[in-house]
C-alpha cells in the first residue's frame, strides 16, 4: 500500500492446453511381452499453476489534519462521514463524503474521501468519478498518486485492466520508486495478456523492493505463460527462499522442475510441500505419474 506521508491483488486462473507428444512406432512385428505404458505427455507447466498473488490494496481515509480548514458545517459532515467509514456504514459514509463535497467543490480530499466511501460500499463507477475529481483538483503529488492509485485498483476490480495500467503509469511517473504501483501494473498488464510488458513491470518491483516475494512469484507466473522455464523457476526459488512458507511457489517450482524433467528437484518441492500443504503435494505428485 502507498504511504499518504511518501506517497500513499487480481487473481487470473491459467488455462492452456497440455503439449503432447505422438506416440513412438509399433515394431513391425510383435514378440510377445508384458505391455508397453504409453509414453508419457510432456507437462506444461504453466496450464497447472497456482494463481497470480493479489494486487496491493487501495489506501483509506487521510487523517485528519487535512481537513482542518472547513466550515463548522463541513467539518461535522467530514467528521460523521469518517466515523460511519470506520463503523463498516459505507452508505451513511458515502452520504456525508457527499454533502462535503457540495460544501467543498473544490476540496481535493473530500472528494478522496467520498472516493475511499464509495469503494467500500461497491459503488464502482461512483468510487471513479470521485477519484478522478480528486486527482484533477489537487496539485499535491501525494494526494493525486494515492487517489489515482485507488482509481488503478477499482478498475482492477471491476475487471477493466487497460483502463487500470492506465491509471497506475500515472501513478508511476509521479512517484517512480513506489514498488507497489509497479507491482499491480504488472497484474493488470497480465490480466489484458499483455505479458512481456508485465515481465517488466514485475522486475522493476522486485528491483525497488528485492524482498517481496509476490513480486518474485507473479514474475515466475508470467515468465511460465511466456514458456521461459528457467527464468520462472528462478523467480519462484526467489520468492521461497523469501518466503520458505509460500506453498502455492513451491507448487508452482515443482511443475516446472516437472516440466524440464528435473525429478530429483520435484521431489524436494513435493517433500516440502508434504508439510504445508498435503493437497497440493498430492497433486503436484499426481501430474509427476
Amino acid at each position: 500500500m502507498l504511504k499518504v506521508s511518501a506517497l500513499l491483488v487480481f487473481a487470473f486462473a491459467l488455462v492452456s492446453p497440455a503439449a503432447a507428444r505422438q506416440p513412438g512406432r509399433q515394431p513391425q512385428k510383435p514378440q510377445p511381452q508384458q505391455a508397453q505404458r504409453p509414453p508419457k505427455k510432456k507437462l506444461q507447466a504453466s496450464a497447472n499453476f497456482a494463481q497470480y498473488a493479489g494486487r496491493d490494496a487501495s489506501n483509506r481515509l487521510i487523517a485528519g489534519g487535512a481537513t482542518r480548514d472547513l466550515l463548522s458545517e463541513a467539518e461535522r459532515h467530514n467528521r460523521e462521514g469518517r466515523e460511519s467509514y470506520e463503523a463498516g456504514r459505507y452508505t451513511d459514509s458515502v452520504a456525508s463524503f457527499r454533502k462535503l463535497t457540495e460544501l467543498r467543490p473544490d476540496s481535493a480530499v473530500a472528494f478522496y474521501s467520498l472516493g475511499v466511501a464509495h469503494e467500500g460500499a461497491g459503488q464502482a463507477k461512483e468510487a471513479v468519478s470521485a477519484y478522478r475529481k480528486a486527482a484533477e483538483l489537487t496539485n499535491d503529488t501525494a494526494l493525486k498518486a494515492v487517489s489515482l492509485y485507488n482509481l488503478g485498483n477499482v478498475h482492477a476490480a471491476a475487471g477493466e485492466p487497460g483502463e487500470a495500467a492506465a491509471a497506475y503509469r500515472k501513478v508511476i511517473e509521479l512517484a517512480p520508486r513506489e514498488s507497489v504501483a509497479h507491482y499491480n501494473l504488472g497484474l493488470a498488464l497480465a490480466a489484458a495478456d499483455q505479458l512481456t510488458e508485465a515481465v517488466a513491470a514485475f522486475r522493476q518491483a522486485v528491483a525497488l523492493k528485492p524482498d517481496f516475494a509476490d513480486a518474485h512469484f507473479n514474475l515466475g507466473i508470467t515468465h511460465g505463460r511466456l514458456e521461459q522455464l528457467p527464468e520462472a523457476a528462478a523467480a519462484f526459488r526467489e520468492a521461497v527462499r523469501l518466503k520458505p512458507d509460500h506453498a502455492d511457489a513451491r507448487y508452482n517450482l515443482g511443475l516446472v522442475h516437472l516440466a524440464l524433467e528435473d525429478t530429483e528437484a520435484a521431489a524436494a518441492e513435493m517433500a516440502a510441500l508434504q508439510k504445508l500443504n498435503p493437497e497440493l503435494a498430492a497433486k503436484l505428485r499426481s501430474l509427476s505419474q
